[in-house]
């Protein structure tokens, strides 16, 4: 008896695409890391999270202009710039939305934006700004390495 290709039923690939809410919950965010400042564990995070935002296909053209905006509010008081902070929050949902409609892989500027949310409402003062702009530059840093092709 003969086998035959076609007879074979398919074969599934079992695992899911890791979504970046899953990813976010399994990295484990330390709001501490906003309200006191960095640790290795930010670090660790930071590095994890780009790997996965630099996999999901993110460019760094794609988180430019949300970054360029906190660098120039961080070159100023946060006080004074505080409408400018919160106007960062529409930004990347309108960034987060332009990807949805163009890329059917969205995780990574998804992932970017879950992080940005979760420390946008800790963000109070000068003192919690600043560490706040030293997570996102890790993110930053970490996922020009791990970016998949050229910008």
């Amino acid at each position: 008896m003969s086998y035959n290709n076609y007879n074979r039923k398919p074969e599934y690939n079992s695992k899911k695409e890791e979504s970046a809410t899953d990813k976010f919950r399994e990295l484990g965010f330390n709001p501490a890391w906003i309200t006191t400042g960095a640790t290795t564990d930010m670090i660790n995070f930071a590095d994890k999270a780009a790997k996965f935002m630099g996999e999901k296909n993110l460019t760094t053209s794609k988180i430019r202009s949300v970054y360029g905006e906190i660098k120039r509010i961080q070159m100023k008081k946060f006080e004074e710039e505080r409408t400018a902070f919160l106007l960062l929050k529409p930004k990347l949902a309108y960034a987060v939305g332009r990807e949805k409609a163009t890329s059917k892989n969205c995780e990574g500027i998804r992932l970017f934006q879950l992080i940005f949310n979760e420390c946008f409402t800790r963000v109070k003062d000068d003192a919690t700004y600043k560490n706040f702009c030293n997570l996102m530059e890790a993110l930053v840093a970490y996922h020009k390495v791990y970016q998949k092709g050229k910008d």
